[in-house]
């Protein structure tokens, strides 16, 4: 059973890598184009990065087989955090989004992909990149870095 106290420690690298992950999100919503996807990706790749870095520092300290699924703690934990980022970003800089109706004026340039009829195509576009691109990029990391961990803890 995992301890209040191990959570808060283990939520400090979650709040890192969500805060890590929003900042390329941020230059994407403040672009209004909303035409550079790609900077989400980056922000995936960030999360992966921040949670590879948690994984091989924890594996280092942490030598009981026990603790082994900590990444993926963090990794549900990076994701939550991720999302209420994500949903503060976006009040911050396209409130009108959340307009009912069609906004067409918000979503001038959006791909083709979002469409522009109304605007739930790009907040769905954001969260399931903060959701499944997070969730995909923090269990990989939290594989590879627990193999990682296993690897060197056999004899020979």
């Amino acid at each position: 059973m995992l301890k209040k106290s191990n959570i808060l420690y283990l939520s400090r690298f979650a709040i890192i890598a969500a805060v890590l992950y929003c900042i390329p999100v941020a230059f994407f919503l403040k672009n209004e184009q909303y035409s550079q996807t790609w900077l989400l990706y980056v922000g995936n790749a960030l999360f992966l990065i921040s949670l590879f870095v948690f994984g091989t520092i924890y594996a280092v300290k942490k030598s009981e087989s026990t603790k082994s699924y900590n990444g993926i703690i963090v990794t549900i934990l990076g994701v939550v955090f991720s999302c209420v980022l994500v949903f503060l970003l976006i009040f911050i800089f396209a409130p009108g989004i959340f307009n009912i109706g069609s906004s067409k004026d918000i979503l001038q340039q959006t791909p083709a992909a979002v469409g522009t009829s109304n605007s739930q195509g790009i907040l769905f576009f954001l969260f399931a990149d903060a959701i499944i691109g997070n969730f995909s990029a923090g269990s990989f990391s939290a594989l590879l870095t627990r193999s990682k961990a296993e690897e060197e803890k056999l004899p020979g």
